[in-house]
């Protein structure tokens, strides 16, 4: 995809980078099972954000397969302590259809990348 500015590349490079690094399992394949088993299929899910804490501990903002945004908070040691939100009704600007939308906000580049992926498919 190309782009005019150096921001909004960067914001589709990153939100392309974390994508990859989680599908091939490069942050934490026990991460990734978690995401399998609260019903996301990672060839389809893109990820705006991923953040460790701790040793199991992530949090983030993911987008699956039907463009729903949602804030996650994982502590694989304690799966009683894990939320899952959808947020998709609160995006606001956040979507890239919103006329103030903004493509170098990550959560925004990743609906952007998402649906970009479904139209290549």
């Amino acid at each position: 995809m190309q782009f005019d500015k150096a921001s909004t590349r960067n914001a589709w490079q990153a939100v392309a980078h974390i994508t990859e690094q989680i599908r091939d399992g490069h942050v934490d394949p026990a991460l990734n099972r978690w995401f399998e088993k609260a019903g996301f299929c990672l060839a389809d899910t893109v990820f705006s954000s991923v953040c460790q804490f701790d040793d199991g501990v992530y949090n983030g903002t993911l987008i699956d397969g039907e463009q729903r945004a949602w804030e996650f908070f994982v502590d694989l040691s304690d799966p009683d302590a894990c939320c899952l939100d959808d947020v998709t009704a609160s995006l606001g600007p956040k979507s890239p259809d919103h006329p103030h939308a903004d493509l170098r906000d990550l959560v925004t580049m990743a609906l952007f990348y998402q649906r970009q992926q479904l139209e290549a498919a």
